[in-house]
């Protein structure tokens, strides 16, 4: 068993990503979880994350605030308890849109096979 206390979490940062902070909670060289990794979010008034997709898959889930989240052509409004999924290489941005706070955690699926 691998457990991560919430103030042992290690601080990361990552390109397009602004008035947040992040830390990885298990994966990468926190745990060894393969294939697969998640983080909390922290986002504070104003905090979005610029356009951008990448080869992972994404799943996040919000536990506090509003967010605005868009995923290729759909943005849609997220409140706690809401979560979305986004495909690999599916262009997403969001933002915080309360004024507020907002937490989110995310599931970063490093490899992903699409059901057909």
């Amino acid at each position: 068993m691998h457990i991560t206390r919430s103030s042992d979490a290690k601080a990361y940062q990552a390109p397009g990503h602004h008035n947040m902070t992040m830390h990885r909670i298990q994966g990468h060289d926190v745990s060894p979880l393969h294939q697969v990794w998640s983080a909390r979010l922290s986002m504070g008034p104003g905090g979005h994350v610029e356009a951008k997709a990448s080869p992972a898959g994404k799943l996040y889930i919000v536990v506090e605030g509003q967010v605005k989240f868009r995923g290729g052509n759909t943005t849609v409004e997220l409140h706690a308890g809401d979560s979305v999924f986004v495909l690999p290489n599916e262009e997403r941005e969001f933002s915080e849109s309360a004024g507020g706070n907002a937490l989110l955690y995310l599931v970063m699926l490093e490899s992903y096979q699409e059901q057909i």
